[in-house]
């Protein structure tokens, strides 16, 4: 983002930040000019809590609560590397697209607030009542348990929305591809006198016979050599050699082969006897050939800008009436469903969740004052049936001091406590409860929520035995495959 003008950016999950302009300041306080990195992340469901190790308990009042989440961001900014701060008086405004959990019947869902967290004392410090908004799109309840008499509806449900959804996709995709979204102009590179900065000879960078790739590139650096003075070129950060190492090895070479990685990069194979070296540089500018240059490139950026303004006046309407042909087929699906839920109730098969998960689609708005995570969420009392509570591996051996999460699937949050015996846990036997703990060999051990079936009120003790899920764990994507999302 260019820090004197600021900017609207979307999020593919449809978030928008809106950056006023000159929102940034230094460590000393001085105002921030020129390119500022934006750096922002979603989490939205609680294996994105879990794995940022973000904890979702608030006190107040003297009362324990934990969190339920309407999603999360982590937000900050970097120039040159280095972080900036959010200037005195300024603030990002988010529009942060996520999913709750309400009864059908709820038209806003209630009691959410922002919070900010406070990295150093690991406290949540209540900011402003969450300004938040339902949206159109509907998802289908989570599933209950393969028994329930209602899983085979709601499975159709799910598969339905999922197959309108994809279909939108494809079309959403097709529209865009009808309208080919016009090249982003290359933004001069200046030449960095404390990088290696060194001449190329055009004449040995020429092949007569090149063809394809490298016949383009030709014609690209061709290009820049007759429109400046002195092209210049700049080892890449990921050069793959040390400047010794090329002045003492490579000064003079017998041939110059270049293939063209992006718009600012190029790979050298540079020839010198029997031996090859390939080296990665970046084309730079200095004097009047930058000031040149980036006169030209903001003329470029702002016929760009025109282009892509034109661009989404000539979709919008075909966008918006590919968003209400799936948004009817959505509520017809909808329609569909609950009536054979209604079905259901009236043969006396009772489905009590139904009113409590439905997924609807809703928009957080705030104003992020400062960096760091911002959570919209409404806190919840802990649950009246406490029991105290071991938990033990496959051969009845104890787990102690391991951290372990319990989740109620029908909520977005993590409850986080120390697993040891006599643990005293909050517990609700009404929800679809889900627990784990990390072993010492990095698997997931679990309490699947059937496993919580054989608790009942009259239960003030009970021993877990968890399964261990031989699954070795390398991604976000194997922790979902273990605890079911």
């Amino acid at each position: 983002v260019d820090a004197h003008k600021g900017g609207v950016f979307e999020y593919p999950s449809g978030s928008k930040l809106f950056v006023p302009a000159a929102a940034f300041s230094d460590s000393t306080g001085n105002p921030v000019g020129g390119e500022v990195t934006i750096k922002y992340r979603e989490m939205h469901d609680f294996v994105d809590f879990f794995m940022a190790g973000i904890p979702m308990s608030y006190d107040s009042a003297g009362v324990n609560y934990t969190l339920e989440s309407a999603g999360m961001i982590e937000i900050f900014a970097e120039q040159n590397g280095r972080k900036v701060n959010m200037a005195p008086g300024k603030s990002i405004n988010v529009e942060l697209v996520s999913r709750v959990n309400v009864s059908p019947s709820v038209n806003v869902p209630p009691g959410y607030n922002i919070y900010w967290l406070d990295e150093q004392k690991k406290n949540w410090v209540y900011q402003a009542v969450d300004n938040m908004q339902l949206m159109d799109e509907q998802m289908p309840p989570q599933l209950p348990a393969e028994e329930d008499p209602a899983y085979p509806v709601l499975q159709e449900w799910q598969t339905a929305i999922q197959t309108i959804e994809l279909n939108e996709a494809n079309e959403l995709a097709k529209l865009e591809a009808s309208l080919p979204l016009p090249n982003l102009p290359v933004k001069p590179v200046e030449a960095n006198p404390e990088e290696y900065v060194f001449d190329l000879d055009f004449n040995m960078l020429k092949n007569p016979a090149a063809t394809g790739e490298q016949a383009v590139a030709q014609g690209e650096l061709e290009n820049l050599y007759k429109k400046y003075e002195r092209m210049l070129w700049q080892l890449s950060p990921d050069a793959g050699i040390s400047p010794t190492q090329l002045q003492d090895g490579f000064s003079n070479v017998s041939d110059i082969r270049i293939h063209k990685l992006n718009n600012n990069k190029y790979e050298l194979t540079l020839k010198k006897g029997t031996e090859e070296l390939t080296v990665r540089v970046i084309p730079v500018l200095s004097g009047n050939d930058l000031a040149k240059a980036k006169a030209a490139f903001n003329q470029q950026m702002e016929r760009w800008q025109k282009d892509i303004e034109q661009r989404e006046a000539a979709l919008k309407s075909q966008k918006e009436e590919l968003r209400r042909k799936y948004e009817e087929e959505k509520r017809v699906a909808e329609q569909r469903f609950k009536a054979k839920l209604d079905d259901l109730r009236k043969n006396g098969m009772e489905y009590a969740a139904i009113d409590e998960v439905i997924r609807k689609k809703v928009v957080n708005r705030f104003n992020a004052t400062g960096f760091g995570i911002w959570n919209c969420d409404r806190p919840i009392p802990p649950n009246r049936m406490i029991i105290s509570a071991s938990f033990k591996n496959e051969k009845g051996q104890p787990y102690k001091n391991k951290t372990a999460y319990l989740v109620d699937k029908s909520r977005n949050t993590v409850y986080q406590f120390l697993a040891e015996d006599g643990a005293k846990l909050n517990i609700d036997l009404n929800a679809q409860n889900l627990l784990w703990l990390v072993t010492d060999d990095q698997k997931i051990a679990v309490i699947r929520p059937e496993d919580f079936k054989v608790i009942t009120k009259a239960v003030k003790e009970h021993d877990f035995i968890m399964q261990k899920v031989d699954t070795e764990i390398k991604s976000e994507e194997d922790v979902r495959k273990v605890l079911y999302l």
